[in-house]
């Protein structure tokens, strides 16, 4: 396991979870999500095409809270984590991804790490020794996620940095080359690095629940929200190897 994520950045596990497995947390987020479209109509109707922060959200009560994260530090989850990271890896925070409200929008290339503020030369020493990581769990079939292989640990290619910041007549939606398409279906996990170069494919009525671990270092305590971490109480009931303590 630990290999093939080193070679390639991410890791596709068929048949991960079971359908009972699935049922009870897909009815808080639905709720979740029917909530928040209407508190957010404008942003989703702007173009928004996720949301975050579900175990700080008001919109699940205490139980759905604790609920959420018991699935997040179950043990097969957990045991991935450990296989895959060099060292301890905590909880970031949790987004749902969906279709976006005008139809023609298109996606774009991305690395997560292009929105923190860093420099150029910043992000491509840090994607050598920095690890985010998304658990993505698909709650229906979709079109998934394109993605360049390596690229979690690699710099772009020129064509692909052009798309990716719209440079030289290039769009971020445009085609590249080495992109991989790894269409999702319901009881998939796909584990990928936030730090390659992905896009996520519109269509199918997307609804999608990602996860996001990182390691545990002073590089992620500004990007940690304090409050989507479980209390002192919730902990009793959870792996708390997973959470900021």
């Amino acid at each position: 396991m630990l290999q093939n994520y080193q070679n390639s950045g991410y890791l596709h596990f068929q048949d991960f979870f079971t359908e009972n497995e699935l049922q009870h947390i897909e009815k808080i987020l639905i709720k979740f999500h029917e909530f928040w479209l209407k508190k957010n109509d404008q942003n989703f109707r702007s173009g928004a095409i996720n949301s975050h922060s579900i175990t700080s959200s008001s919109l699940i009560n205490e139980e759905e809270r604790l609920d959420i994260f018991k699935f997040i530090s179950q043990e097969k989850i957990a045991d991935i984590i450990t296989s895959i990271f060099p060292n301890k890896a905590i909880f970031l925070n949790t987004q749902l991804f969906f279709d976006p409200f005008n139809k023609e929008q298109n996606n774009y290339w991305h690395r997560d790490i292009q929105y923190t503020g860093m420099s150029i030369e910043e992000q491509k020493k840090n994607i050598a020794r920095q690890n985010v990581i998304h658990f993505r769990i698909p709650l229906q079939p979709e079109l998934g996620i394109e993605l360049i292989p390596t690229t979690h640990t690699t710099w772009d290619l020129e064509e692909e940095s052009e798309t990716r910041l719209s440079l030289n007549g290039r769009k971020p939606s445009d085609d590249l080359k080495r992109g991989k398409t790894i269409a999702l279906k319901r009881k998939d996990l796909l584990v990928f690095s936030a730090n390659m170069i992905h896009r996520g494919l519109y269509g199918n009525n997307r609804f999608t629940f990602d996860i996001i671990f990182c390691d545990d270092s002073p590089d992620f305590k500004n990007f940690i929200d304090i409050k989507n971490q479980p209390t002192e109480k919730e902990l009793e009931f959870l792996n708390k190897s997973l959470f900021l303590m």
